[in-house]
């Protein structure tokens, strides 16, 4: 009893959107499933997402990170500019983790993209598929010197738990970079669709599922609002966020949600015949559990986005569209000439295997 006791798990995800959060529902369910005591840290809107998932599980708030977004295509600049914010963060980090290990009787941390939430009492391990960060135009010179700080990050963890399948290689050259540690833990989805229904049962034609971080979600949803009153499909939005739309800019078409659970989610999706969504890493690991067809959008300038979307395109997986030559219509029509993605429960639930051990 005293061993259950001391041995804790604090699961922590990065507030980066939603997908750093939603890709450790899974881990969470699985612990929980163990019996495991587990204890959730994060902050902003990642923080609120687990506490509707999880609202009977304990929370801790971390320190925010304070990104700053840009509101055109310099997205990868802003955020080499905002540098000696992130080691502030991170420094800020390592003295809530200190106070969380003692209070909370922690024995595991599981961090995901969260390079302060370690501790040198406990064993920690990273889950992130950034392990080469990608920069164009001038900042690729900035490549090297980012892949050597994150060897350093990653020399604070027993282990970096990479979220792909050395089959498959979702992730590309963004996981490529060689340490000691790595480990592939196979796709991580929070969602649970029902691959009969998800064939079969079309009863919305699109839908579209927004994320990621402000301005680009509004710019994005603006856009497709302004291409979806004028034509006649019928389309289902997502909005991802918890404000709900001024009255007056609620059009017939398409049906607005805000922002949904995962059984409600998975409903929708196994209910749809296409998706639209953002290139996030963690979108597309959702995507390839359902087997669906998708047109997805890069947010402007995040290149690692860019690089997902022009990999899943010319591999003919997914239709890939910039948000500034958004084309609705145009994507409708082309979007059967791709394959989508299916994979199957062993490599969804390989990263079970790695808790099995570590709980061992």
């Amino acid at each position: 009893m005293l061993d259950d006791l001391y041995n804790g798990f604090l699961v922590a995800p990065l507030n980066w959107g939603l997908g750093h959060a939603s890709r450790c529902i899974p881990i969470i369910r699985y612990l929980v499933q163990k019996n495991i005591r587990v204890v959730i840290a994060s902050d902003g809107d990642a923080l609120a997402f687990l506490r509707q998932e999880f609202p009977l599980l304990p929370f801790v708030e971390l320190p925010t990170y304070g990104v700053q977004y840009a509101d055109d295509d310099r997205f990868a600049k802003k955020m080499v500019q905002q540098l000696p914010r992130f080691v502030e963060a991170i420094y800020r980090e390592q003295e809530a983790i200190d106070e969380i290990v003692r209070k909370h009787m922690i024995s595991k941390i599981i961090s995901d993209n969260r390079y302060g939430c370690h501790h040198k009492d406990t064993q920690n391990y990273l889950i992130t598929h950034q392990l080469k960060p990608k920069f164009n135009g001038a900042l690729r010179y900035f490549s090297w010197v980012a892949e050597q700080l994150l060897r350093l990050q990653f020399s604070n963890f027993n282990e970096v738990w990479v979220p792909d399948m050395e089959t498959i290689q979702l992730a590309g050259e963004l996981a490529a970079l060689p340490i000691a540690d790595k480990r592939y833990i196979g796709l991580l989805s929070r969602l649970e669709i029902d691959a009969q229904a998800a064939e079969s049962n079309h009863e919305n034609e699109l839908l579209i599922i927004l994320s990621g971080v402000e301005p680009q979600r509004s710019i994005l949803e603006k856009k497709i609002l302004s291409q979806l009153t004028n034509l006649s499909v019928k389309a289902i939005l997502v909005r991802g966020i918890e404000e709900e739309l001024p009255s007056a800019l609620i059009p017939a078409n398409p049906t607005i949600y805000g922002r949904l659970t995962t059984t409600e989610l998975s409903t929708l999706i196994s209910k749809s015949k296409y998706i639209l969504c953002r290139a996030g890493y963690s979108s597309i690991m959702d995507l390839s559990i359902t087997g669906k067809k998708a047109i997805l959008i890069p947010t402007p300038g995040q290149t690692e986005q860019e690089y997902l979307g022009e990999k899943l395109m010319k591999e003919k997986k997914y239709l890939m569209q910039t948000q500034a030559d958004l084309n609705i219509e145009a994507a409708l029509l082309d979007i059967e000439t791709y394959e989508g993605i299916r994979i199957d429960d062993r490599d969804r639930n390989k990263f079970k295997e790695m808790i099995d051990k570590i709980i061992a």
